[in-house]
């Protein structure tokens, strides 16, 4: 069975990947931490705790990690488009999972040295921050790590958040720097691959409704404001759905139809620029795989199977 920890900035859409990998059969989540993006660091915590309970499978710790970026100003959070609680403005009571002591960082650290297997990965859909002080913290613990799947970047897209870049890597491109340099083999999955024929469209709404299951209705209500903006701001009543087309990835790589090996790099220095992902498909030191297709009826089965109980 895979083993992952995932790293999360919690809400609507990384709260139906959470509960994706909790019901999952095939992976088991070690640890869930959290870090600033979507919402505040506070608020995401909340979140993360409320998808546990609604998964309702087991409770691995989740932990609070790093507030604001590494080194840049946060300028950027997403409320507008998952609400000001980052669930769809749901009000959900305050679940009855705690928030585990300790620092998401060090446990980050902690549960990787701690692991002799060489299959531990790690999973980030939100700012890699937490990711990136694990490794200034242990550089060489952080080497155990098997593999890190990460929801972000661009391939082909632009204006996916900026014009040249994608919003969790755009928050912190100097922690993503860090990771790519730092020996640890990364696979992208870019916002190109996690719209189109994955979004959640009315029909799929409607199987969702018909499960007549607290899941089923928590994937659609949690993601209401971010419906409502992709039909304000797009013409388009969808909701997307990155977050979770990551963990499907985790969950069933047969869901993968196109991929790519490279060395990546990002830019840093040009403001028009920032957050950039570039790369060298020649290298002879690639250091991450790019998804660039996945199976999106594979998808969407997966995400009505983890609905309908």
């Amino acid at each position: 069975m895979r083993r992952f920890i995932i790293d999360t900035d919690t809400a609507s859409d990384d709260a139906v990947a959470l509960v994706m990998a909790l019901r999952a059969q095939n992976i088991h989540v070690e640890a869930i931490t959290c870090v600033h993006g979507n919402v505040p660091l506070q608020v995401a915590s909340r979140n993360a705790r409320i998808s546990v309970q609604k998964a309702a499978t087991y409770q691995p710790p989740v932990y609070q990690g790093l507030a604001i970026p590494l080194l840049r100003v946060l300028e950027h959070r997403a409320e507008s488009a998952h609400g000001a609680d980052g669930l769809g403005n749901m009000n959900y009571p305050e679940p009855n999972v705690p928030l585990a002591d300790g620092n998401a960082v060090q446990k980050i650290v902690d549960i990787v040295a701690a692991d002799d297997s060489g299959e531990l990965e790690l999973c980030a859909i939100g700012p890699m921050t937490n990711i990136a002080a694990a490794i200034l913290l242990a550089p060489q613990v952080m080497k155990k790590v098997k593999n890190l799947t990460v929801m972000g970047g661009q391939w082909r897209m632009i204006d996916a958040f900026t014009p040249n870049a994608e919003f969790n890597i755009a928050l912190d491109a100097e922690a993503v720097k860090i990771v790519l340099e730092s020996g640890m083999h990364t696979t992208f999955v870019p916002i190109d691959v996690c719209y189109g024929h994955t979004e959640i469209d009315a029909a799929d709404r409607a199987v969702l409704r018909s499960y007549h299951t607290e899941v089923g209705d928590f994937f659609i209500d949690s993601n209401r404001c971010l419906l409502e903006m992709n039909r304000n701001a797009y013409g388009k009543d969808i909701i997307s759905m990155p977050d979770p087309t990551a963990i499907a990835v985790l969950i069933d790589p047969s869901i993968i139809t196109g991929s790519f090996e490279a060395r990546a790099d990002i830019e840093l220095r040009s403001p028009d620029g920032y957050g950039q992902l570039l790369y060298d498909l020649e290298a002879d030191d690639k250091n991450c795989t790019v998804i660039t297709e996945i199976d999106a009826a594979k998808f969407k089965d997966l995400v009505f199977a983890t609905a309908k109980y």
